[in-house]
């Protein structure tokens, strides 16, 4: 089959794919849109099983094509500078465009690869994965102690790339390049490399914080060691799944450890202090009085403003504010007493909880913030009787996201009720002992 009648042969299959083709009730267009109930089934999987076939080999056919095209010099003549740039003329992502790059770059030294794709048996995802993977052993071993192993390496690769995934292969191969390795390896895996760590903190347009992170294996093992006990399902409190879908519960993972940080009290500091978030909050955002322009503002030091029902929430746990201004923006000590829930109060408050007190919760102290009961912004006193100890979850979520209701009962521990009102549930660690049904003091 020559250029033409490869043309030709793709023209009439598209053809045969459209509209038209499919009203006639011929071809395999047809056989795909059939509104029979009873379909042949043998023929449809057929489709299916030659299609996967056409697609591996078209990707050889590419890749095949990129290589002849580097040959000839085609890629110098249109000013560019190998095959890879051309297949970036064409519209392809940019991973298939490295995968038909990296194929035409091993067509007579990987054989038994090729010949599987050119035949249309092993896809391009999996040949390129065993490429990567022979890579990889070769940075590990050297050029030469790799060469007397490379069939031998090779055949085994295609092995597992005939049954297994991708990721797999890589996989298999890295488990291969650590037990080939010499003692004195040539070269350090990207994967065992900290110094390729990269990490981004940016805001975005709506107010909110992206991360992105690229960290070594050993690294990121720490990563998902901390995570992992702090994202398991929490059930509610009637005893239903946790609604969360494991992003949010990493990220609220994420969020309790670095909260746990920061009440650490041995910690790194910044010229003798420790760090902490800090807010600048007129008086009237945690009063709800009047106020105009940037009096009725609230500030965070990295991120800026915040909206008034955040910086109550705020002012409820344990973040230091910076500055308490009044509505002319003049600073104010309008300290009660003690706003934040430190020191000796703080160690009574973990002795009588114990930890988070939402009920089916007991998430321990050093992941939980005091809570005010009755906010500090509305008179609510720093003091045993007006705080309970809540993880991030179930302060933030719970108690000012969806207005559950906490009371001091008549023996002296939290009760919580539903927003939708009912009768009080006992705190968590209360919750197996027989007490009255009625929590109110």
């Amino acid at each position: 089959m020559n250029h033409d009648e490869l043309a030709t042969f793709v023209t009439e299959l598209a053809d045969d794919l459209a509209p038209t083709a499919v009203a006639s009730g011929n071809g395999v267009g047809a056989l795909l849109a059939s509104a029979e109930a009873i379909a042949d089934d043998k023929a449809v999987l057929g489709v299916m099983v030659t299609a996967v076939r056409m697609g591996n080999i078209a990707s050889y056919l590419l890749a095949a094509a990129t290589a002849r095209a580097e040959a000839i010099g085609i890629p110098v003549r249109n000013r560019l500078k190998n095959g890879r740039d051309l297949l970036r003329e064409l519209p392809l992502a940019p991973a298939t465009v490295n995968r038909v790059a990296r194929l035409a770059q091993h067509l007579d030294d990987l054989p038994n690869v090729v010949r599987e794709v050119r035949d249309g048996d092993l896809g391009i995802e999996h040949a390129d994965a065993v490429i990567r993977g022979l890579d990889h052993i070769a940075t590990r071993m050297g050029a030469d102690g790799f060469t007397e192993v490379r069939d031998k390496t090779a055949t085994m690769l295609l092995a597992h790339a005939r049954i297994d995934q991708p990721a797999q292969v890589m996989e298999k191969a890295r488990e291969l390049g650590h037990e080939l390795a010499p003692l004195d390896p040539p070269s350090i895996p990207p994967a065992d490399n900290p110094s390729l760590n990269q990490a981004s903190i940016s805001r975005t347009g709506e107010g909110r914080v992206t991360l992105e992170a690229d960290l070594d294996q050993l690294s990121g093992e720490k990563l998902h060691t901390a995570l992992d006990a702090l994202a398991k399902p929490i059930p509610a409190p009637d005893g239903s799944p946790d609604p969360r879908p494991r992003a949010q519960r990493t990220a609220d993972a994420l969020v309790t450890m670095i909260t746990a940080y920061l009440a650490s009290r041995n910690r790194p500091t910044v010229g003798g202090v420790v760090p902490h978030i800090t807010m600048t909050v007129p008086l009237p955002v945690l009063v709800g009085s009047g106020g105009e322009g940037d009096s009725r503002v609230a500030r965070l030091g990295f991120t800026g403003s915040v909206s008034a029902e955040t910086a109550r929430e705020i002012a409820c746990g344990s973040t230091e504010v910076t500055a308490l201004l009044t509505s002319d923006s003049v600073p104010l000590d309008a300290k009660r007493t003690q706003r934040f829930v430190t020191g000796t109060l703080r160690k009574a408050l973990e002795a009588r909880d114990g930890g988070c007190q939402f009920p089916g919760c007991g998430r321990p102290p050093a992941w939980c913030e005091g809570h005010h009961i009755q906010h500090w912004a509305d008179g609510g006193e720093t003091n045993l009787k007006n705080t309970v100890l809540l993880c991030s979850l179930h302060h933030h979520t719970y108690v000012h996201g969806k207005g559950w209701n906490i009371q001091i009962g008549f023996d002296g521990h939290p009760w919580f009720q539903p927003p939708e009102g009912g009768e009080p549930i006992r705190c968590h660690n209360r919750r197996t002992l027989t007490l009255v049904n009625h929590a109110a003091a």
